[in-house]
């Protein structure tokens, strides 16, 4: 694990920055930033755990962008979202990811084949938005 200063500074950007109900396009979408998080897997999944008591419960949107820019994907991760999201009882309808390289596609595919939602994966934030509610 990195402990160099920049990478406190980094970890430190990517933990406070905060995720949110954005209103766009005449909906709302879940906009979970998990992005510029780096290698700090457990910090990572903290963060989501965190962040899905808020928008896993039933009055929140069901239309999701899920952000992983710049942050090192390993199976925990990808484990955590993406068993957390199977086993919730929160509705999905679209879920977007941006910055997820195309070898860990496959196993977030799994959350649209069992939840029965649409899945997309873009590298551009703006194009992700678009797709989730056009």
């Amino acid at each position: 694990m990195p402990t160099d200063e920049n990478s406190s500074i980094i970890l430190k950007a990517g933990i406070e920055k905060k995720s949110f109900e954005l209103y766009y396009n005449g909906g709302s979408i879940w906009c979970e930033h998990l992005d510029g998080m780096g290698f700090f897997s457990e910090k990572v999944r903290e963060k989501f755990l965190c962040d899905f008591k808020q928008f896993a419960r039933p009055s929140m949107t069901s239309f999701m962008i899920i952000n992983l820019d710049e942050t090192e994907l390993d199976d925990e991760i990808i484990s955590c979202i993406t068993d957390t999201l199977v086993r919730s009882e929160k509705r999905i309808m679209k879920l977007a990811f941006v910055g997820v390289k195309k070898s860990a596609r496959g196993a977030f595919r799994r959350i649209g084949n069992e939840k029965k939602c649409a899945v997309n994966f873009f590298d551009d934030y703006e194009k992700a938005k678009q797709w989730t509610l056009p």
